[in-house]
């Protein structure tokens, strides 16, 4: 009995000793130790249980379950990868799943890895690896809150993208940060327009995918800017491209503006400008503002960022000026030949690489001594004098940070914000909050400050927040930007400008490979002829890189029999390994039981569905109570009579219905109208390649039945289905009216 028991503990520290007992390395003489756990060479973080959950160990077959951990108990953490839906591994196999409000991960600081390595006798972690797309960061300690679970990504060298979940004092807070550490080469801000104009709105990812992009300059991420007024223009100071968009509108005491200079050093201040106009060297004139409303007196620039025209009315003069060298900023010079003057017209067409100097009364005055020919210069000169390096500048409204102290903000109500801070190591980052919903409840603009502060922030102001809060980010592997966010309107709004983040780091060759989905259904039983997923290829800029063809999927619980892969395993989810071009990829394999996945039941009612036609008199769509088995179904009505050629009434799906595993067929419930009618579906594959399905050539029925349409193999999935249902008549002489129904359209996986 004793010799049985002393086996038993025996096999209970082999399992359990890379979680809770020292090793050889933690017996050094020098022992490194933090938040109170002795640290070992390998580790990455550790873990606190916040409420009871599974551990569990990784095996050929799947994930077993060990034990229930308790809340407090805690663990060193070796590594994280994605597998079945993230997971930290604790050692000796042992895993436990990301699941937020359950776990509370930290990563050690750089000095603690420091100090580690040292006791080793090694070298600490870099941590800037380019090709670590999935780096660990510490979790940062924060004043309103604890971060429940944290995500990082690297987006291009220097940039990364940054997630927290945050249980905060008034609730749940989602945070979106992007960060750019200010040093590496390569990467940087610029600002952006709406429609590259100031009067009008567009939303962000359309800003940032509009901008110019080739293989040596990508927009990796970007935010929302300024506030902007109801003509969409911006309120405050806006520099592109080393020139002066926008002058100011708002006092100098509530001024809060962030400017990037020459060598990519961030400021935030409220500076002031001072622009003047001078005629062959002699005459000089005070500017009043650049693509502002003309007012009294006032001598306005305009240029071909502002609108098409100036908009002015015929009470003043207007001189187009040729630019010849030099831009709006302060260490320029604006020197230009003046081509015409005209005097009692207004609303001059606005060119590229043209001003016009607008102004009234005493400042028409000043212009009408300006002659055709004459040379002109304009200088420009902020105070403070460090503002006239500055290239790219967008501006918002309240600052949150000082020089490392934080302000008083008296402004009432919870919402979502967007920020942006400087570090003290010249790192800039934004910050998006979500905010009015369950999921994000939002931030006091004071809270904010907070916020942005512990974030690391000496510096911080807000841009517009609210219903415009936005992040957009490049994702790894896709050459676009998309929303990241959930922002509050429901859908992106259209705002004034945005801050984008660049890369300009040439496209290389293929360094990573990532599966569009990390998750790939199969059927238990089921056998495959080169099991594929469609893949994302990654530089080693993180930069997308064109992949021709799809991964193999290989795995533990794929068994080669005649040349095909038979799936040998019960439902659950397994380990796989995708893999091409000599590169691999972790992918998980979701082992189902076979049943037919329904596509569309319409049982939450049909207003992801519209009716769409081709040379029809009239086409609708109802949401319908069927009589096969009392469920809601779509009913389609239509109109050909009188028609010619080939007419065509449509299901069309807004939000595409996608297939994810290759399927074998297309099934769907239908009650035929007996018109003899041709009944098809439409769908695209991942390669964007058009697939057209038949289910019957001739719907001479009128009862209900169960029609199926081969899907073509070959295809690279997911597939998107755009248009369920096509109901068809080619003769003009079976023209006629009618209507049918249709229920559950599913996948179907097995003969």
């Amino acid at each position: 009995m004793k010799q049985k028991l002393l086996y038993l503990f025996i096999v209970f520290a082999i399992v359990t000793g890379a979680l809770f007992q020292p090793n050889q390395a933690e017996a050094a003489t020098t022992k490194v130790y933090w938040d109170g756990i002795l640290m070992v060479p390998g580790q990455v973080g550790k873990i606190k249980v916040v409420k009871p959950i599974n551990l569990w160990k990784r095996t050929d077959a799947g994930l077993v379950f060990e034990r229930v951990l308790k809340k407090g108990e805690q663990y060193r953490v070796y590594r994280y990868d994605n597998l079945y839906g993230g997971q930290y591994g604790l050692g000796g196999g042992m895993y436990i799943t990301k699941m937020a409000g359950y776990v509370e991960y930290k990563t050690p600081s750089k000095a603690k890895l420091k100090e580690l390595a040292n006791a080793e006798g090694t070298t600490a972690p870099s941590g800037n690896n380019s090709l670590q797309l999935f780096p660990t960061e510490a979790t940062p300690t924060l004043t309103g809150g604890k971060v429940l679970s944290q995500a990082v990504t690297q987006l291009a060298p220097g940039i990364r993208k940054k997630y927290f979940d945050i249980d905060g004092a008034i609730g749940a807070q989602n945070v979106f940060v992007i960060e750019y550490d200010g040093k590496t080469t390569n990467v940087g801000l610029k600002t952006e327009l709406a429609k590259d104009q100031l009067v009008g709105l567009e939303t962000t990812s359309s800003q940032a995918n509009s901008v110019e992009q080739n293989d040596s300059y990508h927009v990796v991420a970007g935010v929302n800017a300024d506030y902007f007024d109801k003509q969409g223009q911006p309120i405050d100071l806006m520099m592109m491209d080393g020139s002066i968009v926008s002058t100011s509108q708002t006092p100098a005491s509530e001024l809060a503006v962030l400017g990037v200079k020459a060598d990519g050093k961030a400021i935030i201040g409220a500076p002031q400008v001072a622009m003047n106009v001078s005629v062959n060297g002699q005459q000089s004139y005070a500017i009043s503002s650049v693509n502002r409303k003309r007012l009294a007196n006032n001598l306005v620039i305009y240029t071909r960022d502002f609108n098409a025209t100036t908009g002015t009315n015929e009470l003043g003069t207007e001189v187009r000026v040729k630019i010849d060298s030099g831009k709006l900023n302060g260490s320029e010079t604006l020197v230009g030949t003046v081509l015409e003057n005209v005097t009692g017209v207004g609303n001059a067409k606005l060119n590229k690489d043209e001003i016009i100097l607008s102004g009234h009364n005493f400042a028409s005055e000043f212009l009408q001594t300006v002659q055709v020919g004459d040379q002109i210069a304009i200088t420009t000169k902020f105070t403070p004098a460090e503002w006239n390096d500055v290239r790219e500048s967008v501006s918002g409204r309240y600052h949150l940070v000082k020089n490392g102290t934080l302000q008083t903000i008296k402004v009432a109500g919870v919402a979502p914000r967007t920020a942006v801070g400087i570090k003290k190591d010249g790192s800039i980052f934004t910050a998006v909050i979500d905010g009015r919903s369950t999921d994000s409840k939002g931030l006091t603009l004071q809270n904010t400050a907070k916020l942005m502060k512990d974030l690391g922030a000496t510096y911080a102001m807000t841009f517009d927040g609210g219903g415009s809060s936005t992040v957009v980010t490049r994702e790894l592997g896709d050459s676009k930007v998309t929303v990241q966010n959930k922002p509050s309107d429901g859908i992106e709004r259209s705002v004034s400008n945005s801050l984008l983040f660049i890369s300009q780091y040439k496209t290389g060759a293929l360094a990573t490979i990532m599966p569009v989905s990390n998750v790939l259904e199969v059927f238990e039983g089921e056998s495959y002829t080169d099991l594929s997923v469609p893949l994302k290829g990654i530089d080693q800029y993180m930069n997308p890189v064109a992949v021709s063809g799809n991964g193999k999927v290989t795995s533990s619980i794929l068994t080669t029999t005649n040349g095909k892969q038979v799936v040998n395993a019960k439902p659950g989810m397994y380990a796989g390994v995708v893999t091409y071009d000599g590169k691999t990829a972790n992918i998980q394999l979701k082992v189902s039981n076979g049943a037919p996945t329904i596509l569309e039941s319409f049982n939450k009612g049909i207003l992801n569905y519209e009716a769409t036609s081709d040379r029809a008199k009239s086409v609708s769509v109802q949401s319908v109570t069927n009589d096969r088995d009392g469920s809601k179904a779509i009913k389609l009505v239509y109109d050909f009579t009188g028609t010619t050629d080939t007419s065509g009434a449509y299901v069309s799906a807004k939000t595409k219905l996608t297939i994810s595993t290759p399927a074998k067929k297309i099934g769907m419930w239908v009650k035929g109208d007996g018109k003899g009618n041709w009944l098809r579906s439409q769908m695209v594959d991942a390669t964007g390649k058009t697939v057209h399905l038949d289910f019957d050539k001739n719907v001479n029925w009128t009862d209900w039945r169960f029609v199926t349409a081969e899907v073509p193999t070959g295809l690279s999935y997911p597939l998107k289905m755009d248009l369920p249902v096509r109901y068809m008549q080619t003769e003009d002489a079976n023209k006629s009216n009618g209507e049918i129904i249709i229920d559950d359209i599913q996948a179907i996986y097995k003969d």
